[in-house]
């Protein structure tokens, strides 16, 4: 495989993680209606970290400099969905309970991927670049 090759198959990838984080993000963001929590005063939680986590990988799927810098903001926020029920007391709400945790590890495990492949690609462009 050329250089360029790889280089396209590595933002390929990174265009994967990015686009199936977008999703996630999007979920998240209307999960207050599905799991009728839209009048809790929390539900801005998801409003507001779903659509910021949607911007990002939105970034991300666009841009190898945006992949690289916008995913630990990704990573950070899927951290604070992971942990969001207990701050905001929603725990006994067992449907949105166990959706923000699998969205925290979903966003988690995406953006630590995504995070991964764009340092490794960026990298290596400087390497060749040499």
């Amino acid at each position: 495989m050329t250089p360029n090759e790889v280089q396209h198959d590595s933002m390929q990838a990174i265009k994967m993680t990015a686009g199936l984080n977008l999703l996630v993000a999007l979920w998240f963001f209307v999960s207050p209606w599905v799991y009728g929590a839209y009048t809790a005063p929390n539900a801005w939680n998801s409003w507001i970290v779903g659509a910021v986590l949607a911007i990002a990988a939105g970034f991300e799927l666009n841009s190898r400099r945006a992949a690289v810098n916008l995913s630990w903001l990704s990573i950070v926020l899927s951290i604070w969905v992971f942990f969001s029920p207990w701050i905001y007391g929603y725990t006994a709400n067992t449907g949105r309970f166990i959706n923000s945790l699998c969205v925290g590890v979903v966003a988690f495990v995406l953006s630590v991927m995504t995070s991964t492949m764009a340092s490794r690609r960026s990298s290596t462009t400087v390497a060749h670049r040499m």
